[in-house]
């Protein structure tokens, strides 16, 4: 048997091909949108892509199913478990194989058996794989986001991101008996789980590749002896604020129409477009470091650096209709072109173009200053506290919250700011601190594009404040 694992850091996500050595076929496991990848790996392998399938109905990537399946000429098998309000639709199963409970995806000496765990979502499979040229029992399962390394997929999604209201009790039952009838597998058994560290499909997931049942079993706080009822409030404890775009992600995956990435050409625009651009509101995102945006930006844009987290914070404040650009300082084409394909994975495109480094410069000799965000030190923070002349936006995570705050703080995730705004007083200086003060500088980007000009960010964050030995609560 042959195994190959794909990660995206963007996405923090994993999908597989496995393939059998001697018929040389192929089955793709929840493949994200860049099919490409999986059709050049089957290349390189010299194996034919003969099945695609997917774990559940993401709600964090544009599914690849159902482009990869029609470009490779491969079967497509899909989960018809689950309410068919929020399973997939009939146009998706139609054009598929259904998988249910104990359903089998075979080739030569590679047997898949699909078991239904929902929790996460209501249609969510996993797969047993056995390796049949050394035995009939499985090797390892792709849990997709059933198990994680150090974590369990969080069941709250379909009620904060789909709009199922009253359903994440019942869901993080469901995913309580499911994990009952897991861990009645054997220890040895492999998962390799479909996301690591960094999505926001759950809240303490690891970041080694894969694990063992038995593993989990002694470090995987989900696997520990606990009544049900204890579980479900655990399970839903503190679970960071789901991005916008999930909801988006939900529906154009569980329909019947694939998406496939679109051929990316770019077009860079002037400073006489980000005027017309800024005059209509256009939601514009500088990818620049934020030590470069805070020393100095065109005002009326958003902070979001391109690193590991971009396509998470995009995501999360980016809104779905509406203008959208880019204001980015890559220096190559093909830099750009690859920032343009990471946006389409989860369903942005700033059709109208992007603003090249260049319009900085044009900026400041025609139109003025740039625009700044003011650094606060911690001590500076405490005195302007005790005089009540400040108020102080914490945007980090749930946990990281409840684990310890600065006195008097208001507690805004970062991905619920653009819903909770108008609870911040436009009139009052405002300091925005995450844990070491990258969110934070995001969070006053957005606030600043949003008129408030009094803002500044915590230098170092809550970090800083800790190791200047200040109060927290």
């Amino acid at each position: 048997m042959l195994f190959k694992r794909f990660y995206d850091d963007n996405l923090a996500q994993a999908s597989y091909l496995i393939a059998c050595e001697r018929t040389r076929e192929a089955v793709v496991v929840d493949p994200n949108l860049d099919i490409a990848q999986y059709i050049r790996a089957a290349g390189a392998e010299r194996v034919r892509i003969t099945n695609v399938t997917e774990t559940h109905i993401h709600a964090d990537f544009v599914s690849g199913a159902q482009a990869l399946a029609s470009a490779a000429g491969a079967n497509l098998h899909l989960s018809a478990e689950g309410a068919k309000d929020w399973g997939y639709t009939s146009d998706a199963l139609d054009n598929a194989q259904p998988l249910r409970n104990g359903s089998e995806i075979s080739f030569g000496k590679v047997r898949m058996r699909a078991a239904h765990t929902p929790g996460h979502t209501p249609e969510h499979l996993i797969f047993f794989v056995s390796d049949l040229e050394r035995g009939s029992e499985p090797v390892g399962a792709l849990t997709g986001d059933f198990v994680f390394v150090g974590d369990v997929g969080r069941p709250d999604l379909l009620e904060r991101a789909a709009g199922a209201h009253g359903s994440m009790e019942r869901s993080a039952a469901e995913l309580f008996r499911s994990l009952g009838e897991f861990k009645r597998q054997p220890d040895h058994l492999q998962i390799w789980p479909g996301h690591g560290a960094g999505s926001a499909c759950g809240k303490s997931l690891g970041s080694m590749p894969q694990s063992t049942l038995g593993y989990e079993k002694l470090f995987n706080w989900a696997f520990a002896g606990m009544r049900e009822d204890e579980f479900v409030r655990k399970v839903l404890e503190d679970q960071p604020v789901p991005p916008r775009y999930f909801a988006s992600m939900k529906k154009i995956n569980r329909s019947g129409h694939p998406v496939s990435a679109a051929l990316v050409a770019p077009r860079e625009l002037v400073t006489e477009d980000l005027d017309a651009a800024l005059k209509n509101s256009a939601f514009i995102v500088d990818t620049r470091p934020a030590e470069k945006f805070a020393a100095g930006h065109i005002p009326g844009t958003v902070n979001i650096p391109r690193n590991r987290s971009f396509l998470n914070w995009c995501g999360a404040l980016v809104p779905g209709n509406g203008d959208f650009l880019l204001i980015t300082d890559a220096e190559s084409d093909e830099a750009v072109k690859l920032l343009f394909s990471d946006l389409a994975k989860i369903g942005l495109n700033p059709h109208s173009g992007y603003f090249g480094h260049q319009v900085f410069s044009d900026w400041t000799s025609t139109r003025g200053k740039l625009e700044q965000v003011h650094q606060l030190e911690a001590v500076q923070l405490r005195s302007a506290a005790n005089n009540h002349d400040v108020q102080v936006v914490d945007v980090r995570g749930p946990d990281e919250w409840r684990r310890g705050h600065i006195p008097g703080a208001i507690h805004i995730p970062l991905a619920a700011l653009p819903d909770r705004i108008g609870e911040l007083n436009a009139g009052a200086s405002i300091v925005l601190h995450c844990g070491g003060g990258s969110r934070s500088s995001i969070a006053a980007s957005f606030l600043q594009a949003r008129g408030m000009n009094n803002v500044s960010n915590l230098a170092g964050g809550y970090e800083s404040w800790v190791k200047s030995g200040l109060k927290v609560q």
